[in-house]
């Protein structure tokens, strides 16, 4: 068992593996990691084990549909239906769905938090995240296909989105009924959520860096500091994307004391940084660079 399995609640973990168990690739790893990320997320005075539950669900979802995403790399023709998948960002979400496992975990997934919401409102908060991670995650896709990133910036600024943090905070959000919508012209919970996302890709960047190296074109190729590697050593990209991850987790914690430690969204989203700090520490085993480990 890894070390992150064995952190979490254990009933709750097979409670997950239970729940996802059609799902072919779902893997003990996936919902460890998820449940994780989600016993961060709740405010363990206020909420209970359901709300761990669902956002953990949602969690593991992502973890599982990049891996997946990540093994159809080596296909010369990806199964997943993207159109179907974007098109959950719409005002209405797809009235014809696709067959595809990755379409009917995450129908049950909106079906499963659509009752928790606390109006309509809510549910397409979600969906609208949800599909933003969809549709960056295309994005890299094709650049992996093509074998050739674009820019520094274009890298970087799709990958906030593919961290899978826009569709997971937002179950946090709907789940521990904050009503995000409510707050949508708040400038200091959407700056941030846009440096959480920039930081947690900068430093995601850092942690696979030589995990995407050892794939190469059968990895992703929008990995910031391999694509600063053309131009500088691996010791100065490295330096650069820590300097630049540093800078925008300044700005986070700026806006955060903005918001003040009683607002709800500062402490959630408080929580889910120091969370993600923790569980690159704890060594998750999709990082691992030798193979046959």
């Amino acid at each position: 068992m890894s070390r992150i399995a064995a952190a979490v609640d254990q009933v709750l973990l097979r409670r997950i593996m239970a729940w996802a168990a059609e799902f072919e690739d779902f893997a003990v790893h996936h919902a460890a990691d998820g449940l994780y990320v989600a016993e961060a997320c709740v405010d363990p005075d206020v909420d209970g084990r359901e709300e761990v539950f669902a956002i953990a669900l949602v969690s593991a979802f992502w973890f599982w549909f990049d891996d997946r995403s990540d093994k159809f790399l080596r296909e010369a023709q990806t199964p997943v239906d993207w159109d179907t998948l974007i098109a959950y960002g719409e005002d209405e979400p797809p009235a014809v769905l696709g067959d595809t496992p990755e379409v009917r975990f995450f129908q049950r997934l909106c079906d499963l938090l659509a009752p928790l919401a606390g109006h309509p409102d809510e549910h397409r908060w979600f969906r609208v995240g949800s599909a933003k991670v969809f549709r960056a995650m295309y994005a890299e896709e094709r650049m992996s296909r093509d074998a050739e990133a674009r820019s520094l910036v274009e890298c970087i600024e799709t990958g906030a989105h593919s961290t899978t943090l826009p569709s997971i905070l937002t179950a946090a959000y709907l789940v521990r009924r904050l009503d995000r919508p409510r707050r949508h012209g708040d400038p200091r919970i959407v700056n941030v959520e846009r440096y959480l996302y920039l930081s947690q890709r900068l430093l995601n960047d850092l942690k696979s860096a030589e995990k995407e190296r050892r794939e190469g074109h059968a990895g992703r190729v929008s990995n910031a500091v391999l694509l600063l590697e053309r131009d500088l050593s691996p010791a100065q990209a490295r330096d650069f994307v820590e300097a630049q991850r540093q800078g925008y987790e300044r700005l986070l914690q700026h806006d955060l004391d903005r918001l003040g430690a009683r607002d709800p969204f500062a402490a959630t989203l408080s929580r889910l940084v120091r969370c993600i700090h923790r569980w690159y520490a704890t060594g998750p085993l999709r990082f691992e660079t030798d193979p046959g480990r």
